[in-house]
């Protein structure tokens, strides 16, 4: 699991990051000042620094910490900015990506996924939910220490769900996205496999919810234990 430290005091960009970053596994930690920021990359070592050149986090205070390079160099800096600020992370700053204001919780997730992504190597491609492990590109599960036994669809369906912790999806759009638009069965194919799943993983903790009259969700938060 990668930590991710936020700079901010702006409430709505603290939901949404939080958002992206829990959708991959990852933890979020928030400061709202510059100060207490730094005192945090210091003591926690994050794994990625979001700065906040919006709103709470002062553009001058922000300016001043990259020109005097009081960031660990191989710390990945996204800059969550309005375009009047952008002078303040062109070329030089340090800074490593820019997302511009309002944000957008898809290109968000993606632009933490791809900069976590270049500092954790292989384990990018680990996917972690509480005590759930997804292994993207070997296609296997884990509980914990213990192997799981899916079948395909079942591990489509399961990973699909997990990339998207808390978002409700109808049985439909899992049949979409998961069997494809030209399948032919009906919804009754999601709830057996989903059944099946949680016969497999649920022995513990829950991991899908039922949301009624809807479809189904991943928890948006497993416990970690």
């Amino acid at each position: 699991m990668q930590s991710v430290l936020l700079i901010s005091d702006d409430p709505e960009h603290l939901a949404t990051v939080r958002a992206a970053a829990r959708a991959h596994g990852h933890t979020l930690r928030s400061e709202p000042t510059i100060d207490r920021g730094l005192l945090a990359v210091r003591e926690q070592q994050p794994d990625l620094l979001c700065l906040d050149i919006s709103g709470g986090a002062s553009p001058n205070g922000v300016a001043a910490l990259l020109r005097d390079r009081q960031l660990p160099s191989s710390l990945p800096v996204l800059a969550i900015s309005s375009r009047e600020h952008f002078y303040i992370v062109g070329p030089g700053s340090g800074v490593s990506d820019v997302i511009v204001t309002p944000l957008d919780h898809d290109e968000l997730q993606l632009r933490i996924a791809r900069l976590v992504s270049a500092e954790d190597g292989e384990d990018s491609q680990l996917l972690r939910r509480g005590a759930l492990f997804i292994d993207q590109e070997r296609y296997t599960v884990r509980l914990g220490d213990e192997a799981v036994d899916l079948t395909y669809k079942e591990y489509e369906l399961l990973r699909f769900l997990a990339q998207n912790p808390g978002k409700a999806f109808t049985r439909e759009m899992l049949l979409n996205q998961v069997w494809g638009y030209d399948y032919y069965g009906g919804a009754r194919t999601v709830d057996v496999h989903i059944r099946r799943i949680r016969a497999k993983i649920e022995r513990h903790e829950p991991f899908i919810e039922t949301v009624r009259n809807v479809g189904y969700r991943f928890v948006e938060e497993p416990r970690t234990t």
